[in-house]
């Protein structure tokens, strides 16, 4: 049976091809010792704000081998400083707050330039008397301008004669008046009016116009004008209102210069009748037969009957009681519609009140106000008060991982309890189990509050690897008897697509050379029975292959699909008797 050659790595054996009798123990195997790191040295770098830098470290230069020495520094992160705003002014820059770094050149500083605050003045042309300017600029914030003054005009003067005033038109002194503008030292002396002369020619009356003649003593006016109607020079009359039985008048005006009246004469009224029915007298009130009287005046045809005095009848006498009053004996009169009465009410004697405590209610009893009974009635203010019942509070203890959670209902007045709604225990999270060393393994409880430990004995499992080569190992805690320990990948997922899965939380760890997969609870293996998805971070397998190691040692490539940043491979458990794969990262060959 042939058998291709073997490259040996730094830290790993090789061969070179070789053949084996399948009948006997023959074999031309030859193995090539492992070739030992090719070490570089590398300088130190220290690290900057922004950049990580590392110590002096050693590396293997051979292609494939990812050895290293390096450990690395963080970067520094800036030393920041504080720096206060400062505000621009007109002539002088400003900025914002700003931080630098005490150990380079950062800076989150940012310049604010000077600039005045301009404001735009319309120009304003000079006139006689004021001055002007052109348009200009002025700065809000500070006395900076553009301002140019242009000096006032001066009066641009007409001069003018007096002229005298007439009867009808006003004349002037001498005066000035400026050619670009309203100045003017002009004063008006006004108009001397007529200097009249009048003759009456005819004398106007109340109704009638009369007129005149007129001239004037200074100029030529003559005239003949209408003199008006003097009106009626009016006396004031008063009214006075007719009666049943006198005429009178409305008030009206006389004149005093002529016969002119507004005089309206009002008739007598005659009397304005009302009519009254009579009344029968009472026993106390006199009465009358009908009657008619007038509404403007005192005419009246009234009549007065005599009262009539009462007809008595005796009334027996009635005891007060508690709440009903009583009366000595009394008359009434019996005529109908005579309330006269000797009646003279005695007032109810009120309880003969006995005092009685209050009884509180309590959950399951009842109770009642303080009430008062009398002594001599069956009165009461009894006033029962209902059962409370019970007012029941919930406090809810919740599960933890070995013990159930319930309800605790508790009554805030007598406190009576129950319990309900119960809830099964949580059971212990643990995290990553890890070897201890004695073919067992333990994890911790990663449930809050809860400092469990857990301890099961380790299930190994061994894979033959390669001719003459097996890997026996834990899948759980990753203890391997012949190879590095292998590590957890917490980025690992895994969900079945047929058959059951029992356990979603996937298990994969690797030490670089292999990787494992299974399922746990409890640090026990669960049995998948059908096939799963398993995704693992690319950044895991750059540069690398993944291969399927059987327990026989058969070695098969696996196939992977990329979806967001995870490549994802599909498992087979179904013809699997075992709970657990083993893979081997292989490293690509780069085509040249």
């Amino acid at each position: 049976m042939h058998y291709d050659a073997q490259a040996p790595t730094c830290t790993k054996p090789g061969w070179d091809a070789f053949d084996t009798c399948p009948r006997c123990y023959y074999t031309t195997f030859r193995a090539i010792p492992a070739l030992k790191h090719d070490l570089e040295q590398h300088a130190a770098k220290a690290p900057t704000c922004t950049e990580k830098g590392w110590d002096a470290y050693e590396a293997c230069s051979r292609f494939g081998c990812d050895y290293t020495t390096r450990t690395e520094l963080p970067a520094l992160n800036h030393d920041l400083e504080q720096h206060e705003a400062q505000a621009p002014t007109c002539t002088e820059i400003g900025w914002d707050a700003y931080e630098t770094c005490s150990r380079c050149d950062y800076t989150t500083y940012v310049e604010r330039p000077a600039q005045h605050d301009l404001e735009q003045h319309a120009a304003k042309a000079p006139t006689c008397t004021e001055i002007g300017w052109n348009a200009y600029e002025t700065c809000k914030n500070c006395d900076y301008t553009t301002y140019a003054e242009l000096p006032a005009l001066k009066h641009d003067l007409v001069y003018y004669k007096a002229k005298d005033p007439t009867c009808t038109k006003p004349g002037c002194d001498a005066y000035e008046t400026c050619s670009r503008c309203d100045y003017t030292t002009y004063v008006e002396r006004p108009a001397l009016k007529h200097d009249l002369r009048q003759r009456v020619i005819k004398a106007p009356t109340c109704t009638e116009m009369g007129w005149a003649y007129e001239t004037c003593s200074r100029c030529d006016y003559f005239a003949t004008p209408l003199l008006p109607a003097l009106k009626h020079d009016l006396k004031q009359h008063a009214a006075k209102a007719p009666t049943c039985t006198e005429k009178g008048w409305n008030a009206y005006e006389t004149c005093s210069r002529c016969d002119y009246n507004t005089y309206q004469e009002l008739p007598a009224l005659n009397h304005d009748l009302v009519q009254h029915d009579a009344q029968a007298p009472t026993c106390t009130e006199p009465g009358w037969n009908a009657y008619s009287t007038c509404k403007n005046c005192d005419y009246n045809t009234y009549q007065e009957l005599p009262a009539l005095n009462h007809d008595l009848v005796q009334h027996d006498a009635q005891a007060a009681t508690c709440t009903e009053i009583g009366w000595d004996a009394y008359d009434t009169c019996s005529r109908l519609g005579c309330n006269y009465t000797t009646y003279q009410e005695k007032a109810a004697l009120n309880h003969d009140l006995v005092q009685h405590a209050a009884q509180a209610p309590t959950c399951t009893e009842k109770g009642w106000s303080a009430y008062e009974t009398c002594s001599r009635c069956n009165y009461t203010t009894y006033a029962e008060q209902p059962a409370l019942n019970h007012d029941y509070q919930a406090v809810t203890v919740e599960p933890t991982c070995e013990t159930d959670g319930y309800t605790i209902f508790t009554c805030s007045r007598c406190k009576d309890s129950y319990t309900a709604d119960p809830t099964d225990q949580l059971g212990h999270q643990f995290g990553a189990w890890s070897p201890n060393g004695t073919g067992s393994q333990s994890a911790d409880c990663l449930r809050q509050g809860c400092g469990h430990t857990g301890s099961t004995d380790c299930r190994k499992f061994t894979f033959r690897t390669a001719e003459g080569e097996t890997l026996t190992f834990c899948p759980v805690c990753g203890q391997a008897e012949n190879a590095a320990q292998l590590e957890k990948i917490e980025a690992a997922t895994a969900w079945a697509i047929s058959g059951s899965l029992s356990a979603e939380d996937v298990t994969a760890r690797t030490n670089g050379e292999y990787l494992s997969v299974a399922f746990e609870t409890a640090g026990s293996l669960t049995q998948p029975t059908g096939r799963v998805r398993l995704a693992l971070p690319a950044g895991l397998l750059e540069g690398k292959k993944l291969v399927r190691i059987a327990p026989d040692g058969t070695q098969t490539e696996m196939p992977f699909e990329t979806e967001r940043g995870k490549l994802i491979y599909t498992l087979d458990f179904a013809n699997s008797a075992l709970p657990v794969m083993l893979f081997r990262l292989v490293p690509q060959t780069t085509a040249l």
